[in-house]
């Protein structure tokens, strides 16, 4: 019998296969079948629900831009009314814009200069408390309790991004909206949003690109260690959002390419008889996928698990299948490498938060 532990089974579950595969190799030895085959170890920790019912304080990023408020009207519409949630809303105050330190050529033009810093620095400091007046609003419109929002105004110091994470210490998650700049202006210019999702310690970071109007949420996992965190925050904000429509996802490549099958006469069925494994293996980490959100309350008729074989590249799968099923919010892991070594969501999660449209990503680590 073929036990795959992914690491979502309970205690319990665990105890019953580790048994289940003890019995197993005992009648091997007693009908003298020779077997190379150990018996599976986890060296997982004792599964909690920590993530899923800790009071969160989540951090989100305000600017006055039409992307980070965005970003307060997606993360407002998906928390529900009763949500135990702490939200600070941080305003990096701009710096001097490059112009005004320069030295000038005399001391007319330095004064000149000195004076429009002055005022540029007034004007930043007067608009930054209607700016986060205005976030606040669009909480407390959704029903959020406007006594855990917390409004912080800081002057820069290291540069907005390093300023954000330097708040990691003190926050469980970031949230922050994506400007509508194409993936190579983003790789070329290096937005904000970017320098925080690839300098972040571990911290959750979720991306929001326009308008999001599905409360569906996509996630693919891949066997990682790193999975069962994306599903323990996956209970968590289901538990503060309310009803959402759940799908975990997960993607197999091809074994081997087209070209290769054609030089190795057999080749074909070899590929066909561990590719059949890989999927009994996947079916398998989907159903205890469904099996871990269920004992975190979340109801079985909101889990779907849906498996793509042989598709042709994971983040192109992913976001087709979140824009065909009308998924509002992904939530994928960061660095999670499958089995296989083929699933490395390193790059996977770079392509789908440059990618997505009217879409929040979540990234975990």
């Amino acid at each position: 019998m073929r036990i795959v532990d992914f690491g979502f089974r309970n205690n319990e579950q665990q105890a019953t296969n580790n048994k289940q595969r003890a019995t197993s190799n005992e009648q091997r030895t007693i009908s003298n079948q020779p077997s190379n085959q150990q018996p599976a170890t986890s060296n997982e920790q004792p599964m909690t629900q920590e993530i899923a019912n800790m009071g969160k304080r989540i951090l989100v990023g305000i600017d006055g831009s039409p992307a980070s408020l965005a970003a307060v009207k997606y993360l407002g519409s998906i928390l529900g009314k009763g949500a135990q949630i702490k939200i600070d809303l941080l305003h990096i105050l701009p710096g001097i814009p490059a112009l005004f330190l320069e030295p000038g050529e005399n001391m007319a033009e330095l004064m000149q200069l000195q004076g429009f810093a002055q005022r540029a620095s007034e004007e930043n400091r007067r608009r930054a408390p209607s700016l986060l007046q205005e976030a606040t609003e669009i909480f407390t419109r959704a029903g959020h309790d406007p006594a855990n929002i917390r409004q912080v105004i800081k002057d820069p110091c290291a540069g907005v991004a390093q300023d954000i994470l330097e708040q990691e210490g003190t926050h469980d998650g970031i949230v922050l909206g994506r400007h509508g700049m194409s993936a190579v202006e983003a790789f070329l210019m290096g937005s904000v949003t970017h320098k925080v999702l690839q300098h972040t310690k571990g911290l959750p970071i979720c991306v929001v690109h326009g308008e999001v109007k599905s409360r569906k949420l996509l996630v693919p996992i891949d066997g990682s260690p790193n999975s069962k965190r994306v599903l323990d925050w996956v209970a968590w904000l289901l538990a503060e959002a309310g009803p959402i429509e759940v799908t975990v996802l997960h993607v197999v490549m091809p074994l081997i390419g087209e070209e290769m099958t054609s030089m190795w006469t057999g080749l074909v069925d070899i590929e066909a008889t561990i590719e059949k494994r890989v999927i009994d293996d996947a079916e398998d980490m989907l159903s205890q996928a469904r099996t871990y959100l269920m004992e975190r309350d979340i109801p079985g008729f909101a889990i779907k698990t849906r498996l793509e074989t042989r598709a042709h590249g994971v983040a192109r799968t992913i976001l087709k299948e979140a824009g065909k099923g009308g998924y509002g919010s992904v939530m994928i892991g960061r660095r999670g490498i499958s089995r296989t070594k083929r699933f490395l969501f390193g790059s996977v999660s770079n392509k789908i938060v440059q990618q997505a449209r009217d879409m929040a990503v979540w990234v975990v680590s």
